[in-house]
């Protein structure tokens, strides 16, 4: 216990506590997205560990390569709606409306404050001290992926969870590069907005 820093306790023991919170609500499909919302929320604090990187790329890069990372998601869900019907834009707008969001403020939540605070809590603190601990690079990048899409699991579309995965090994990879929160963020607001004008 002495070689866990306080950053990666507060991940662990806020990571169990989640899973057994979405794991007591699980087939309760229409609330995920108020419980995900509230959970990222809570894990927000987060934040407190955050340091940007003294190496880190600047903004502007960190920007450009997160536009780039969002291209290359819209390719992933184009490629994986050929594989399977569940992964179509219609699909997920479906899948979205099973867990709970109705109207377009909770997209916008999601987009603002959701997604960056996943991406807090996932990277400020997981993705950073595997690297510390960890020879590889890559290590880091597939074992935050992993933890990720475990999130997902609880809606019972293990597609959803395959599409999760392979989209934060692409922003694990593009975080990796850059060393900026910023850029993963930008990252999936660019897919979202990609897909909404295209299919919207």
């Amino acid at each position: 216990m002495k070689n866990i820093s306080k950053p990666l306790l507060w991940f662990i023991s806020s990571f169990i506590i989640f899973h057994i919170i979405l794991m007591l609500m699980w087939g309760k499909h229409n609330v995920y997205w108020q419980l995900y919302t509230g959970i990222m929320l809570i894990a927000a604090i987060s934040y407190v560990f955050y340091q940007r990187d003294i190496a880190s790329k600047r903004l502007l890069t960190s920007i450009g390569i997160g536009m780039i990372a969002g291209i290359v998601l819209v390719l992933v869900q184009t490629i994986f709606s050929l594989m399977t019907k569940d992964l179509t834009y219609l699909s997920l707008i479906k899948q979205l409306s099973r867990t709970g969001v109705y109207f377009k403020w909770q997209m916008l939540i999601t987009l603002l404050f959701v997604m960056p605070c996943h991406e807090l809590y996932l990277r400020a603190i997981l993705h950073k001290e595997l690297d510390v601990r960890l020879k590889h690079t890559w290590q880091s990048i597939v074992i935050c992926a992993i933890v990720s899409s475990t999130f997902f699991i609880y809606l019972d579309r293990w597609w959803i969870v395959a599409f999760i995965f392979v989209c934060q090994l692409v922003l694990g990879v593009s975080y990796a590069y850059t060393r900026r929160i910023a850029t993963t963020t930008v990252a999936q607001i660019v897919a979202v907005v990609i897909l909404l004008i295209f299919n919207g």
